[in-house]
């Protein structure tokens, strides 16, 4: 069976794109085997996908051990609990159609083989499946995993109890809970910004 990507890197007119791969890395055999993209909604922005630069590795490795050759793109990623409450949250819910067509872009620039879709917040995960859904090419999502609460005293923290608080205090005044957000980050941050915040079981 061709490979849909040996439109691009095979045969005596494709040198000059094979030469472009060469120059990162890939070899000549590595331009034979199935070319899977990876795409990765990776961002330093929030903690939902902050884990997942690590996780494609770990993907990108598995596609090499099935005989493919894994090429890595990003796109973008808008946390509503960031953004939540100002100008910025307009941005999130149009985040999923520019990060279906990154994915899709890329997916049929480079004519992969196949794509696997590296997802956790509230809008990659319906914008990389939009994305798949497009696309006629083998396709896996893969979710990244939710992120674990913090501990904070006696108490478990999350995003949602560290912005209870400040929703129940009336205007002008200074809430005074167990669990400020400025002590305590809402979820655990990956190594090692993590090591100073390890949660504390509850019931103690």
């Amino acid at each position: 069976m061709k490979l849909q990507s040996y439109t691009i890197t095979q045969g005596p007119t494709r040198a000059p794109a094979r030469s472009y791969y060469k120059s990162i890395g890939f070899t000549d055999e590595d331009l034979k085997k199935p070319i899977i993209g990876i795409a990765n909604t990776w961002i330093e922005t929030m903690p939902c996908n902050y884990n997942l630069r690590a996780l494609a590795e770990q993907v990108k490795e598995g596609v090499r051990k099935a005989g493919g050759t894994p090429m890595e793109f990003n796109t973008i990623a808008i946390s509503d609990g960031i953004t939540m409450g100002t100008e910025g949250m307009k941005a999130s819910l149009v985040s999923r159609d520019l990060i279906a067509d990154s994915i899709e872009l890329c997916t049929r620039g480079y004519m992969f083989d196949g794509l696997v879709a590296l997802v956790a917040c509230d809008k990659t995960i319906p914008g990389a499946a939009m994305a798949l859904l497009r696309l006629n090419v083998p396709s896996v999502l893969l979710y990244g995993g939710t992120i674990m609460p913090a501990g904070c005293t006696a108490r478990t923290s999350s995003s949602r109890t560290s912005s209870r608080p400040w929703a129940r205090t009336p205007p002008g005044a200074s809430p005074t809970p167990n669990c400020l957000p400025s002590k305590t980050p809402p979820a655990p941050a990956p190594e090692p910004v993590a090591a100073s915040s390890q949660p504390t079981p509850w019931p103690p």
